[in-house]
């Protein structure tokens, strides 16, 4: 009888390889990843290779991969907006967004999108592997040196309170917060809190006082290195408008 909550696979032998999906527009891109994959001395198998976010979804549902390296930019939908429906088709299958063009918005949609890492193409070789092997591991990775979000600290998933800088924050100032990081506006943070706008506005402004940082995105990366915004919560809650790319199938 099958149970309605995602259990974790069960592997046989410790050397079996994980099974990874590459998704990428660029053919080049693709055989280069799952090449490079392929010397990494049998960790990794690579079962298939995809070019946009229809076949991706239709190769995680039908294979059920161990991992999704997903890149970003693809013909039909982006690989941020495709990661609520494959997390549904797939739910065990661990999903690492990459991208070459990043931004400090483009980290906080992966932030928020429940993805389980992000890694930037023009990083080395050496952290896209480190970024492959701790999310095929079951740890959350974030890193970019190009954005705000992910850039003050090692983003290499949410750290323990001891590890953060002292910082005292008011429960209601966590709370807020959490709703910012959460893609909540002003206006709808203050109608689930019950207070003003015109409050919730002064609580941003003293988070990114007190936080150092300067924009959502800051507080956004803070939201997730505190453990805050943690990517696995987010699927239940998350509303994003993407058009059903697999047949019979909805978001």
């Amino acid at each position: 009888m099958k149970s309605g909550t995602p259990q974790p696979r069960n592997r046989s032998t410790i050397s079996a390889p994980i099974s990874i999906v590459v998704v990428d527009d660029h053919r080049f891109m693709r055989e280069l990843i799952s090449a490079m994959l392929a010397r990494q001395e049998g960790r990794y198998n690579v079962i298939a290779e995809r070019g946009d976010a229809a076949t991706a979804m239709q190769a995680c549902q039908e294979l059920e991969p161990d991992l999704l390296i997903l890149d970003i930019n693809l013909p039909d939908v982006s690989g941020i907006e495709a990661v609520p429906q494959i997390r549904k088709l797939a739910p065990r299958t661990r999903i690492l967004l990459c991208t070459a063009f990043v931004t400090d918005d483009r980290v906080v949609e992966a932030l928020r999108s429940g993805a389980h890492g992000f890694v930037e193409k023009t990083n080395s070789w050496a952290d896209f592997i480190e970024a492959v092997r701790r999310v095929s591991g079951g740890e959350q990775f974030f890193r970019s040196q190009s954005s705000l979000a992910l850039r003050e600290s090692p983003a290499t998933g949410p750290r323990s309170a001891h590890q953060l800088p002292a910082i005292p924050l008011s429960p209601r100032e966590k709370e807020v917060l959490t709703l910012i990081a959460h893609g909540e506006s002003s206006k709808e943070i203050a109608a689930k809190l019950h207070i003003g706008v015109g409050t919730v506005d002064t609580h941003r402004a003293r988070l990114l006082s007190k936080l150092k940082v300067r924009n959502v995105a800051g507080l956004v990366g803070y939201a997730f290195r505190s453990g805050l915004l943690k990517a696995s919560a987010l699927i239940t809650g998350l509303s994003v408008g993407i058009v059903p790319l697999v047949e019979g199938v909805g978001v």
